[in-house]
């Protein structure tokens, strides 16, 4: 049984199956954990050891989707939550084209699910059937272009795509060309044509966003040059700020994994994969402008993904190359952490999907 205490839930957790360039993969597939908001603890209710480099999870209505992050035999796998969030029931699995999907979500109200194949760069938008698989195969958005890194942005890096609130655009992060994109939702798909487009400064690679302020702002963290930018959703100029994630003496290696906003709204948290520290802002959004807060220490190497409890009253952390997960209690005054839970040991860790 869940504990009914604050900020308790059930979340899914992906790992790396396999050695990849860019990890250690040593994972089992997808866990299902138990958080327990009174201990700050995890336990284990389930793990899928199917799943080959689950890097990417995302939970839409009654079923939770996967990537397969492989450059051959790259997939998309759906499973059902049943009984209560106390399984996980596989359902469908459909071969992806392209390489190395690293990023999948789900537009309900359009029936779309958008995958992001990081590898060959490209967007996929494939239609739901009412069970929430697949019907067809996709449609491919092949993007185009490079960014000045010739070694990460050779060619384009679709690693993010996710629709807005009312399901009518959707956003899309190309790391390797240095662009945010905005296309419309249209009956049969998306049109292939952007209706907007941002360029960050060349070499920023844009890794994920979070929509804010009612979907009139866009905060985008960069993971090249180790920023986090507000981008105005109704314009194509500039970035109205932009704030670095690391402290002023930090010299060490650094790249930026994930993004999130806290569910209240005003409080933004960006990983640091080296400094291997969480980056908290206040989001003002009047003027707007970004107030850098400090840090939360994770404890472990490699922060690949952080996730807030539903109700924002923790944050968890996953820290991939040490085969940890961690909980932070949120102090509501001052966004930073009011405590840490002990280390849970799970084998390389990518990705944290609470439940609903």
């Amino acid at each position: 049984m869940l504990s009914s205490a604050p900020g308790s839930c059930v979340l899914a957790v992906g790992t790396y199956t396999e050695i990849l360039p860019h990890v250690q993969g040593r994972g089992q597939g997808i866990h299902l954990l138990a958080f327990d908001g009174a201990t700050a603890s995890f336990r284990q209710r389930q793990v899928l050891s199917g799943p080959v480099n689950p890097s990417y999870l995302c939970v839409a209505a009654d079923r939770l989707y996967s990537v397969s992050e492989q450059d051959r035999d790259a997939a998309l796998e759906v499973f059902a939550i049943e009984d209560g969030a106390s399984a996980l029931r596989p359902i469908g699995r459909v071969a992806v084209p392209g390489a190395a999907p690293c990023h999948v979500s789900v537009n309900l109200a359009a029936r779309q699910l958008y995958v992001s194949n990081y590898g060959s760069g490209e967007l996929l938008c494939y239609a739901l059937d009412a069970a929430g698989l697949p019907r067809a195969a996709p449609q491919v958005i092949a993007r185009r272009g490079a960014g000045p890194r010739a070694d990460r942005q050779e060619g384009p890096h679709v690693h993010y795509a996710a629709p807005g609130a009312d399901g009518t655009r959707v956003y899309l992060c190309d790391l390797g060309t240095d662009t945010i994109a905005c296309h419309r939702v249209l009956p049969d798909g998306l049109d292939p044509e952007p209706m907007r487009q941002w360029r960050t400064p060349p070499g920023a690679g844009p890794r994920h966003l979070v929509l804010a302020a009612g979907d009139t702002l866009a905060a985008v963290v960069e993971e090249l040059s180790n920023t986090l930018a507000l981008y105005a959703l109704d314009g194509a100029g500039d970035a109205l700020a932009r704030a670095s994630t690391l402290p002023p003496d930090w010299r060490g290696a650094n790249t930026t994994s994930a993004l999130r906003l806290h569910p209240r709204g005003d409080l933004l948290y960006a990983a640091n994969r080296g400094q291997d520290s969480v980056a908290v802002y206040r989001l003002h959004h009047a003027a707007p402008w970004l107030e850098p807060l400090g840090f939360i220490a994770v404890g472990g190497r490699t922060p690949r993904d952080i996730a807030f409890t539903p109700d924002g009253e923790f944050l968890l952390l996953a820290a991939q190359d040490d085969h940890l997960l961690r909980a932070v209690r949120i102090d509501p005054a001052t966004g930073l952490a009011q405590s840490h839970g002990a280390p849970y040991p799970l084998r390389s860790p990518a990705c944290l999907c609470p439940l609903p």
